[in-house]
């Protein structure tokens, strides 16, 4: 009988350990992550085939493609550098109307990148976005915001 996703998930995760599994997790919607989480909890001990289909589906994807010739590209045809992305993961310890108040202040083209960073209370976060408003102190806590958080998320 082959097995469905969730299942092969759950025996996966189970394999990994609930240190590393845990940390998966917490990428994962919070529905599938209870899901799976319970699925982990209530798993049988899985048959030896389960095992080796799903480890060896894993290593599938582990598979280096194969190696390009050998010609090294001339300077013009190497891609320009990329820009590093910021890092947005002091976010995760705020609470998420201080997350929607720094996003909105972020420049427009971090914006994304910022709610795409989030694990959790993302929905709630863009709906606290879009019912923001401008007060008379607006610019004042943008100064001491962007002050308090200067090389963290502001340049």
């Amino acid at each position: 009988m082959p097995l469905t996703g969730r299942e092969k998930a759950t025996i996966f995760l189970s394999i990994l350990g609930a240190d590393n599994s845990s940390r998966v997790l917490r990428y994962l919607p919070d529905e599938l992550a209870d899901l799976i989480a319970s699925g982990i909890n209530h798993l049988p001990s899985p048959s030896p085939e389960a095992l080796s289909e799903v480890l060896g589906e894993f290593s599938s994807f582990l598979a280096l493609p194969e190696a390009p010739s050998a010609r090294v590209p001339r300077i013009e045809e190497r891609p320009r550098p990329v820009k590093p992305r910021k890092s947005y993961a002091l976010l995760v310890y705020e609470r998420p109307q201080m997350i929607a108040y720094l996003i909105s202040i972020l420049p427009a083209e971090e914006k994304e990148d910022a709610l795409q960073s989030l694990t959790r209370d993302r929905s709630y976060v863009q709906e606290l976005l879009s019912s923001l408003k401008q007060n008379p102190i607006t610019p004042k806590l943008e100064a001491l915001f962007k002050e308090q958080y200067k090389g963290k998320l502001f340049s």
